[in-house]
């Protein structure tokens, strides 16, 4: 006579019939189905969010670079010119144009809050005699323009507080400034009031 010693197993159909196993299946994946939805539904507030805030920084932006520069000139007006739609600010004699779509938003400094750089073309009487970018930094809610910088063609983005620039690998005076074999993309860094490269 042989002693069974084996462990009886629980048959799982006898604890939980099918019908009751399906259910408990649909009500796992109906709550893991809403969990997603839920993380989905947050994470696209946050993004409306930052847009938002991103959106609010260029339009204030714009209206402190329009005001900085027709302070910077005498008698001067200003208009959206129908040729270019560039917003113009002139006194006839000299001027700018800020070329909105290329303006870039995004964390440079330390702070909380987003800086800007800004493209403007500089004028003499109608015609454009130079190109150069902004770099206003937002110091506490107040704008601050602490560099013109006049070597950068394009700037990219801002990530992680790297400034993502087009630049020559020329001087501005060689002959071949400007083009597409004389130009680099790389990574800048804020300090001290300037734009550093990173090596």
């Amino acid at each position: 006579m042989h002693e069974n010693n084996s462990i009886p197993v629980m048959n799982s159909t006898r604890l939980f019939p099918a019908a009751k196993l399906n259910r408990i299946k649909r009500i796992c994946l109906l709550f893991f189905c809403i969990a997603f939805m839920m993380s989905c539904i947050s994470n696209n507030s946050s993004v409306r969010r930052q847009d938002k805030i991103a959106e609010k920084t260029r339009t204030e932006v714009i209206a402190f670079v329009e005001k900085y520069l027709q302070n910077r000139l005498r008698d001067s007006r200003i208009f959206v010119d129908d040729a270019d739609g560039l917003t113009t600010i002139t006194n006839d004699i000299s001027g700018y144009k800020i070329d909105h779509s290329r303006i870039v938003t995004g964390k440079i400094d330390e702070g909380e809050f987003l800086d800007a750089i800004v493209p403007v073309y500089t004028l003499r009487g109608q015609t454009v005699m130079g190109y150069s970018h902004l770099l206003v930094i937002n110091s506490s809610g107040s704008f601050v323009v602490v560099k013109i910088m006049n070597d950068i063609f394009r700037i990219h983005g801002i990530s992680d507080g790297h400034v993502i620039a087009e630049v020559s690998t020329v001087d501005p005076d060689s002959p071949g400034f400007g083009c597409n074999e004389c130009k680099e993309v790389i990574k800048l860094t804020y300090r001290d009031g300037n734009l550093i490269r990173e090596e």
